[in-house]
């Protein structure tokens, strides 16, 4: 695992929190999600992909709440970067694959996703996530 981080940009502070944040996610740790997001932030979940979830959130309450969504039928739900790189002063884009088990299923899928993430203080800003098709494995 510290190897991919490394081969992710691991050296960097910020790509540190956004491994922690997606660590916390595929624990379904909630709270440690919290602790990474800025109470202000703005979260845009799967715009023009028309997801159940698909909206603009705003302020860290509502960003976690969603999350919460999103990970409460999954048995598991992990992200895998494939690239993190950064395109400005603490903006970051990730592009990976989550792979995930829903809780009434035996098949796990996997599914590419594609992030732009701003990352000040320790703290995510704001954050876009889009996600491609779905692909049994």
């Amino acid at each position: 695992m510290e190897e991919a981080r490394r081969d992710a940009g691991g050296s960097d502070p910020n790509v540190d929190v956004i491994h922690e944040v997606g660590d916390a996610m595929a624990r379904g740790d909630a709270a440690a999600v919290a602790a990474r997001l800025h109470a202000d932030v703005v979260w845009e979940h799967n715009l023009g992909g028309g997801s159940p979830e698909e909206g603009t959130y705003r302020g860290r309450d509502d960003a976690v709440r969603l999350f919460e969504r999103v990970l409460e039928p999954w048995e598991y739900l992990r992200s895998k970067p494939r690239s993190i790189d950064q395109v400005g002063e603490g903006r970051y884009r990730v592009v990976g694959d989550l792979v995930a088990k829903h809780r009434t299923s035996n098949v796990e899928i996997a599914s590419s996703y594609e992030q732009e993430l701003e990352v000040r203080d320790g703290l995510v800003m704001k954050g876009s996530m889009k996600t491609g098709l779905a692909q049994s494995l």
